[in-house]
């Protein structure tokens, strides 16, 4: 096999090689797209349940404090008689 002949071969591989990863790249970055996609509505979604926990917990704080404020002045009631 004299040089030219493995330059051809060489260069064929190359070629073969070259098409393979740009269809990989291709299918790759659909997929990535995807997941992405995936991604967004899933953060999303927490985000909305983040929101929804602050208001539950903001709520659950009130709740407490008036408790708090309830039972207070029961011991000042209580501590008066």
């Amino acid at each position: 096999m004299n040089f030219w002949e493995l330059v051809a071969i060489v260069s064929v591989m190359a070629t073969i090689l070259g098409v393979f990863l740009t269809i990989y790249a291709i299918i790759n970055n659909r997929t990535l797209k995807e997941e992405a996609k995936s991604i967004r509505e899933i953060l999303a979604v927490m985000g909305q349940g983040q929101t929804e926990a602050r208001k539950e917990m903001a709520e659950a704080v009130r709740f407490v404090a008036q408790l708090i404020r309830t039972e207070g002045e029961k011991t000042r009631e209580a501590i008066k008689v």
